[in-house]
């Protein structure tokens, strides 16, 4: 489901429907900066969060689970069960690292989707944020200006992309550098 329709459904049901009923844990829209109130920014950002959150949570929950089963038939965690390793500590110390290599991958794709998503919740949100400012660029024909976000989205996804391939050596010690 996009991040928009989410955030529609999520403002529905946990802003609309719960203040009808007297609830108010959850702003509408807004933005209170976190020096001012570090409660009410958390508050004003659980929406957006849950928004962004919801869109990708099934796809790493299917990829996290598939990985995982294609990892505990490998050999070596068959000979670590016989060697008598408890099942919590083959799962943990050797199965979660090495079935983490194609979510982290996964991670790296996706953070240029995430941005793009970004951009549409602060909208419908009503947040400050570079989203809203490429809006009114892209309105507005600010060239200057539109230029600056997408070259810092880019350096963005360059450097998340970077520390996927350095999070690979501390997954996998196959890949490390010697």
């Amino acid at each position: 489901m996009p991040p928009f329709l989410i955030g529609i459904g999520a403002l529905y049901l946990l802003f609309f429907r719960l203040h009808l009923a007297g609830i108010g844990w959850f702003p509408g829209s807004g933005y209170v900066s976190l020096a001012a109130n570090p409660l009410s920014w958390g508050q004003h950002l659980i929406l957006p969060w849950i928004s962004l959150a919801l869109t990708a949570a099934a796809a790493y929950t299917r990829l996290t689970r598939a990985a995982m089963l294609d990892v505990l038939g490998e050999d070596y965690i068959r000979t670590a069960t016989a060697k008598g390793l408890t099942r919590r500590r083959i799962i943990v110390r050797h199965a979660l690292r090495a079935a983490l290599t194609p979510v982290t991958t996964q991670f790296g794709i996706d953070l240029g989707v995430l941005l793009g998503g970004a951009v549409v919740v602060e909208q419908i949100f009503g947040l400050p944020g570079l989203g809203q400012l490429a809006v009114q660029s892209i309105t507005t024909q600010d060239l200057p200006v539109i230029v600056a976000i997408v070259t810092l989205a880019s350096a963005f996804v360059v450097v998340a992309n970077i520390a996927v391939d350095m999070l690979y050596a501390v997954l996998d010690p196959r890949v490390r550098l010697r």
